[in-house]
């Protein structure tokens, strides 16, 4: 007999190490690793500590070491029942930190395996200690959650395919840089990508005749002192007028 009161595969990155962890199941299940590009089965040798509560439900928690760097490979846990007939699997990828720029839109990508049944996709903006769910998808039902309707939006058709790839739309520095998590959950199955991202300023470059440049620097100093000012409008003045007097004497 296998006895599930409520089972969930959490996975997630602690130091150089990647933790499954599994709860209220009876009897103990076995645990398997795997990974995204493929891996030596040498290089998953796993830590798997099993302890049970008072009801006799079992907690399992199995531990491998990380393989190169930390976006390198996406991580497959599966907790398989004692019969081999119940399978329960997480994943976790944690990309390479994506830089983009003010105004400009840029697509923060989820690639998942296709799901098989009905999921639920989300998408989780975390901000130093600020945590909230910007995006949210029912497969079932069909509704959607949209808290950035007009900030991002989400191709629903490539989502039951695997893709829920979130496109930011005229991202600024303040409000949109910070960690992205993509997860898709269901039956049986969670998987979830991890992406920082970083919003730089936009850098302006203004090109402009020299009379002009002069004009302008003038106006942009307004709210400086008026004898600071005065010196300033006096010293371009008198290097245009070199300029000037450069140009006639050539």
């Amino acid at each position: 007999m296998f006895i599930v009161i409520y089972i969930f595969v959490k996975i997630e990155m602690v130091e150089e190490r990647v933790i499954c962890l599994s709860q209220n199941i009876y009897p103990a299940p076995e645990v398997t690793w795997a990974t995204d590009p493929p891996t030596d089965s040498r290089s998953l040798q796993n830590f798997t500590r099993k302890t049970s509560d008072s009801k006799g439900l079992f907690t399992i928690e199995s531990s491998i070491s990380m393989i190169g760097n930390t976006s390198d490979h996406t991580y497959f846990c599966s907790v398989v029942s004692a019969d081999e007939m119940q399978v329960w699997t997480a994943s976790l990828h944690h990309q390479d930190e994506l830089f983009g720029e003010e105004g400009s839109g840029l697509l923060v990508p989820c690639m998942v395996p296709q799901p098989r049944h009905n999921f639920t996709l989300t998408w989780t903006f975390i901000r130093t200690t600020e945590s909230i769910v910007i995006f949210t998808y029912d497969s079932r039902t069909r509704r959607i959650a949209n808290l950035w309707e007009s900030k991002a939006e989400l191709d629903i058709d490539q989502a039951h395919l695997g893709n829920g790839s979130l496109h930011l739309l005229n991202p600024d520095s303040l409000g949109h840089s910070g960690t992205y998590i993509c997860t898709f959950y269901g039956f049986q199955m969670r998987h979830q990508v991890q992406t920082h991202v970083n919003i730089t300023v936009r850098e302006y470059i203004i090109k402009c005749s020299n009379v002009f440049c002069v004009i302008f620097l003038y106006m942009y100093l307004s709210n400086i002192l008026l004898i600071t000012k005065i010196y300033i409008l006096y010293m371009l003045l008198f290097f245009f007028k070199i300029y000037i007097c450069n140009i006639y004497h050539m």
